[in-house]
């Protein structure tokens, strides 16, 4: 399959987008609790307890804005692994995997849709069953086709060429 510059961001970010989905499905139907911080009452992240179905369990999270003052906090904890939980909030569940998602587009982007040293404006890219998978071919187009047959060094070159007898050195 052959794929263009164009064609190549919007399959990027798309393979990316559906990794997300994929990620985040859990998160959206996963349960809440309410967890107890625990101390010490560090400044950048949080240090919390929380109970499901009788058994405890313990995470550190990003402070992401909650308050010194606050005692008790939301957690988000997936239904199939207890343990594995994030503070349900946006900061805490979904602006990290996003910011990072749009440094990835703001360079793909930058690196796709100009011209510039590293893909140039004729760039394909190529996926095989092989490997390497992903080859790229630049193609350099000449702004002019007909200059080299209209040029004058050109002409002056056939014409030598013409003129050579075949078989006979020219020393």
């Amino acid at each position: 399959m052959r794929f263009g510059k164009t064609s190549m961001f919007f399959g990027l970010n798309g393979l990316i987008a559906l990794c997300f989905v994929i990620y985040f499905l859990p998160w959206v139907f996963s349960s809440t609790v309410d967890a107890k911080i625990i101390s010490p009452y560090a400044p950048a992240t949080l240090h919390v307890t929380y109970v499901v179905n009788g058994k405890a369990y313990s995470g550190s999270y990003m402070r992401n804005g909650v308050s010194l003052l606050n005692e008790t906090v939301r957690i988000r904890y997936l239904r199939f692994r207890h343990r594995t939980s994030v503070v349900n909030s946006f900061m805490g569940m979904w602006a990290e995997p996003l910011a990072w998602w749009g440094v990835f587009i703001f360079a793909s982007a930058a690196l796709l849709f100009t011209n510039n040293g590293v893909f140039s404006k004729g760039t394909v890219f190529q996926l095989q069953k092989k490997f390497p998978w992903l080859l790229m071919e630049e193609y350099f187009p000449i702004p002019n086709a007909s200059f080299r047959h209209t040029s004058t060094h050109y002409n002056k070159h056939q014409q030598k060429q013409k003129q050579q007898l075949p078989g006979k050195d020219l020393a």
